[in-house]
């Protein structure tokens, strides 16, 4: 699943974008109810006391889901080949990063809601930083997978596996290396 990518989330021009999402519009679905409800009451109560309570409580009970609407179209995630971003905010921005090589732990959950349709939040844990979080994203498994596979994070629950190592050298050179630091430690205490 990918989205267009806001401008305020600062790819860089090696990166190859491998996952963006947003929350679920269904996440808005309580705050409709409530502006259901204040509509429903405001209506209720104008027609049966004829009192101008449905001129201030209207505006009120439309502006909330609106705003939620608007809070959740303003949210993104994105996951590249080397880092992660979380950008927020519809009028003012404002963009988290970590690369993916400071991931070190990740989790997701769901809640009874999330297990039933499909959604819930990862949280990747992020070296000398706060932690981030991808909330009420669609098959958050799959997206915890992603992340651990491209980080070489896996610990064998979401990923399929770590990359092979990029240290340099073999087993013989670096135990050579050790022999020679051994006997230079050796004759420093001499």
């Amino acid at each position: 699943m990918t989205d267009s990518i806001d401008p305020a989330i600062p790819l860089g021009t090696s990166e190859s974008v491998e996952w963006s999402g947003r929350p679920r519009l269904t996440t808005i679905l309580p705050a409709v109810v409530i502006g259901a409800l204040l509509l429903s009451s405001a209506i209720v109560v104008s027609v049966t006391r004829e009192t101008p309570l449905f001129l201030t409580v209207v505006p009120l009970g439309v502006a909330i889901p609106i705003w939620k609407y608007f809070a959740l179209q303003g949210v993104q995630y994105v996951i590249t080949d080397q880092a992660l971003y979380v950008k927020r905010g519809v009028l003012t921005r404002s963009v988290t990063q970590a690369n993916l090589e400071t991931v070190q732990n990740s989790s997701f959950g769901q809640d009874i809601t999330g297990s039933i349709f499909g959604y819930g939040s990862v949280t990747f844990e992020i070296a000398g930083g706060d932690d981030l979080s991808f909330q009420a994203i669609e098959d958050p498994r799959a997206i915890r997978a992603l992340v651990d596979r491209t980080a070489s994070n896996s610990d064998g629950i979401g990923g399929d596996g770590q990359r092979d190592s990029v240290i340099p050298g073999d087993l013989t050179q670096w135990q050579q290396i050790r022999d020679e630091i051994r006997a230079i430690r050796s004759s420093l205490e001499e």
